[in-house]
């Protein structure tokens, strides 16, 4: 991309994959598991002053292990990507838990005048245990969310106001985010 929060061209890719071995297994019940996840995605122009983002995502835990804490939780809003914590429009923050996701989203953002930008997202999920030993992931999503902002490009790091919506549990939440997340 050609920039990180506000993309208007390229092309984006970014995957990892952890193995665990050891532990010093507190509770005497470990067993090896890796985890692996990708997201890729494209920013194009529509016309002038209007971008397209687009972009997808899974993630995956493979091998049988009892620890949950290493799962994906998708919900919220951010930039910060600890852990496998999943930013998901329409949801709160810690909503949506699985061991394995599969996730696309799309924006739309107008600069309507220098560095003020009207946002408007969809984004659109499975999230369960074992999605793709299943092929539950290969159906119509189960969770959506949609979302209408504004952001604007300051000194401090991009400034956004996000007013995000869940048809499925019918829920709203406001996001706000100022400055640059370290």
């Amino acid at each position: 991309y050609d920039d990180v929060f506000f993309p208007t061209k390229g092309l984006f890719f970014d995957g990892d994959f952890h193995l665990y071995l050891l532990s010093s297994d507190f509770n005497n019940n470990f067993k090896e598991f890796s985890i692996g996840k990708a997201r890729m995605g494209g920013a194009f122009s529509l016309a002038r002053n209007l971008y397209l983002n687009l972009e997808t995502e899974g993630g995956f835990k493979w091998g049988i292990s009892p620890i949950t804490s290493l799962d994906f939780v998708l919900g919220g809003f951010g930039t910060n990507l600890v852990n496998n914590f999943i930013p998901f429009y329409g949801y709160d923050f810690l909503s949506l838990v699985g061991n394995s996701y599969v996730k696309a989203y799309g924006r739309l953002d107008f600069e309507f005048y220098p560095k003020n930008h009207m946002l408007l997202a969809a984004n659109f999920a499975n999230v369960g245990d074992d999605l793709f030993r299943t092929a539950d992931w290969f159906v119509a999503p189960e969770y959506s969310g949609f979302a209408l902002g504004y952001g604007f490009e300051s000194f401090i790091g991009p400034i956004q106001v996000l007013y995000s919506y869940s048809p499925e549990i019918k829920e709203n939440h406001f996001f706000f985010s100022i400055g640059y997340w370290f």
